[in-house]
C-alpha cells in the first residue's frame, strides 16, 4: 500500500523538453508519445502535460483531462513482430511507480477530484506509423 506524501516536500515536476536530437533507439517511443497525443485529443481529452518526471519515482507521458476526470496516461510502442505486445508489457514494479507518480501530482496540485491511470498500446509499422492504437482505462483497477 502506498503512504501518502503529506506532511512530506513532494518532489519537485520537472516537464521534459524536446529534444531534437533523439537517439534512434528512443524514435520509436517519441513516435508511440505523439500518436497516443493525437488519439486522445481526437477522443475528447485536453492534453495538460506531456513528460511530467519526478526524481527517483519515474515519468508520467501523458497527463489528460476528460469529463470530471484527470487521466495520467502511460504509453507503451512497440513495433510490429516484437515478441511481447505493448499491453503485456506494464509489470507490477512500474504500476507502483505510475500510482505514486500519480499520487504525488495530485497532491502538488491539491487537486481533490477523480482520477485515474490509463494505457495507450501502440503497435508501429516500420515507418513509424501506427498500426494500431488500443486505449486501455483504469488499468489500476482493483489495485488502489
Amino acid at each position: 500500500m502506498e503512504r501518502s506524501v503529506a506532511g512530506k516536500k513532494p518532489p519537485l515536476e520537472k516537464i521534459s523538453e524536446p529534444n531534437p536530437a533523439v537517439p534512434a533507439h528512443l524514435k520509436t517511443g517519441q513516435a508511440g508519445e505523439d500518436a497516443a497525443a493525437d488519439h486522445l485529443l481526437k477522443n475528447g481529452y485536453k492534453i495538460i502535460a506531456r513528460n511530467v518526471r519526478y526524481n527517483k519515482i519515474g515519468e508520467i507521458d501523458i497527463i489528460a483531462r476528460v469529463d470530471d476526470y484527470v487521466v495520467f496516461v502511460e504509453v507503451r510502442t512497440r513495433s510490429v513482430g516484437k515478441i511481447m505486445p505493448p499491453e503485456m508489457s506494464v509489470g507490477p514494479d512500474k504500476m507502483k511507480k505510475l500510482i505514486r507518480a500519480a499520487r504525488i501530482w495530485v497532491e502538488n496540485k491539491n487537486y481533490g477530484g477523480f482520477w485515474r491511470i490509463d494505457l495507450v498500446a501502440i503497435t508501429i509499422n516500420e515507418n513509424n506509423s501506427p498500426a494500431t492504437i488500443e486505449h486501455i482505462k483504469d488499468i489500476t483497477e482493483g489495485i488502489l
